[in-house]
């Protein structure tokens, strides 16, 4: 054996050791399956949380915290399916599209109020912000009354 085969041979006995170490023996460590990131270090007003409330961020995932259930918002946003009727849809529904932001879903829906509904591709493509990608990119999900 020479001497690269025989580091190699060192590491891997050291990290299967290693591995033996951590995972078996009962010194408290945090697992997968009870480590959970981010709920603990974010307050609801998107700041930092006090030292003593940061000391839970290992946190059992099967009982949850009175913190965390009661800072639990519920997302109001409604599930858009796709394909989308174009000449119907809200800024919100237009938001769901591939490329399309807040922005451009304004854009879009000022538009189809003041020049009338969409009747293909090529007059989506009118709109400010439009380009011949972006329309491609939007299209497959995309049908025009």
């Amino acid at each position: 054996m020479n001497g690269p085969e025989r580091h190699v041979a060192f590491l891997s006995l050291s990290l299967l050791i290693l591995g033996f170490v951590v995972r078996v023996l009962p010194w408290g460590l945090p697992s997968i399956e009870s480590f959970q990131v981010g709920d603990a270090l974010i307050a609801e007003n998107n700041q930092l949380e006090t030292s003593t409330q940061m000391s839970s961020i290992f946190v059992d995932v099967d009982k949850p915290s009175p913190q965390k259930t009661s800072k639990k918002k519920k997302s109001s946003k409604k599930k858009v399916k796709l394909p989308l009727h174009i000449n119907g849809a809200s800024v919100e529904e237009l938001c769901a599209l591939k490329g399309v932001g807040p922005k451009l879903a304004e854009k879009i829906f000022t538009y189809r109020e003041a020049k009338g509904p969409f009747k293909s591709g090529k007059e989506l493509e009118k709109v400010p912000g439009i380009g011949k990608k972006k329309l491609e990119g939007m299209l497959p999900d995309i049908i025009f009354d």
